[in-house]
């Protein structure tokens, strides 16, 4: 892992913890790593040295809400517009007009809206894990979710108010561990009651260590989990807001990875959208789809040389051609 640099910033109105790695001269390309939930910064730590190694410049913030970043007590405040908003804030505050971005889980989710809403930001993309979701204009997001799985699914049960304090009944090294290692699809998923009562002792796998499990539940220990449970309460106000968006495509060169064991490649007609036509019509610029076998949906810890591989290979032919015309948002 490389050398990692920490500060604050200000940016759209709050402060944001960002890691840095890798050169910080004007001349190196950068690479902005968004991070889902229950993440931080830290879930990038390899794809981070392996490209610092290589001469760009890694920036990755903890997000509106998590760890070291201000966390509005207002569930309305994580929008996608705040969160797209703070991300361009801090690219100005970073002086980069124009960075590779790589999401993942919920990151993913903010940066093909990064990508919707301000592409003249972005050089290229890399997704992992959840695939771009175009609005549906008669189905809402949660009656979506409810349809397919029931009340119980952890979406919709992140709706109800004070549901995060279930989290502090957990160990939280033991619910990292399960979280992240656990392999769960359909109504199962995230399933905080039937984790609560987990008795198989539980190993950690090779990519996993108890030094990252540690860390993880220091930071979650001081902050809680409601700014990260806030995002999945905006789904239905975000269907809302981006109703002048309906039919907009993503305009920006792309590759996305997902893990065949991924939760949210076997969502209800997703596999479908990604491979008979659907994602490529609304994605334009998609360049490559890839599935990894065996994979789950931490994909960029569980394989994380293989993925760090892959963003590189696809970053590294823009590197050739030198920087894009800039992109202008057109409805």
């Amino acid at each position: 892992m490389a050398a990692v640099r920490h500060r604050q910033l200000e940016a759209n109105g709050i402060t944001m913890h960002v890691a840095e790695a890798g050169p910080v001269n004007a001349s190196a390309p950068a690479v902005l790593f968004v991070h889902g939930f229950p993440e931080l910064w830290y879930s990038w730590r390899h794809q981070m040295g392996y490209l610092a190694a290589r001469g760009y410049r890694c920036v990755a913030p903890d997000l509106r809400g998590y760890g070291g970043t201000t966390a509005p007590p207002e569930p309305n405040s994580y929008t996608v517009f705040h969160i797209v908003g703070d991300i361009v804030a801090l690219l100005d505050a970073l002086h980069l007009p124009q960075v590779f971005v790589v999401g993942h889980d919920w990151g993913a989710i903010v940066s093909w809206n990064l990508c919707l809403l301000r592409p003249d930001r972005v050089r290229a993309l890399v997704n992992l894990s959840v695939a771009f979701m175009p609005r549906r204009p008669g189905v809402k997001p949660l009656e979506y979710f409810r349809a397919a799985y029931g009340d119980e699914y952890y979406v919709c049960r992140f709706q109800e108010p004070g549901l995060e304090a279930e989290f502090a009944t957990f160990d939280l090294k033991s619910f990292f561990t399960l979280a992240l290692t656990l392999r769960a699809t359909g109504s199962s998923a995230m399933d905080l009651r039937k984790m609560q009562t987990y008795s198989k002792q539980m190993v950690l796998p090779s990519w996993l260590s108890e030094e990252d499990v540690s860390y993880l539940a220091s930071v979650y220990s001081k902050t809680g989990f409601a700014g990260g449970v806030n995002y999945y309460r905006c789904l239905d106000l975000n269907w809302e807001l981006m109703a002048p968006w309906t039919g907009a495509k993503v305009q920006v060169p792309t590759k996305f990875i997902v893990g065949d064991g991924d939760l949210a490649y076997h969502h209800p007609g997703v596999k479908r959208y990604i491979h008979k036509g659907g994602f490529k019509r609304d994605v334009p610029m998609l360049e490559e789809v890839v599935v990894i076998k065996g994979a789950g949906h931490f994909i960029q810890q569980e394989r994380a040389q293989e993925i760090s591989e892959h963003i590189h290979d696809y970053i590294k032919k823009f590197e050739a051609c030198g920087l894009p015309p800039l992109r202008v948002s057109k409805l």
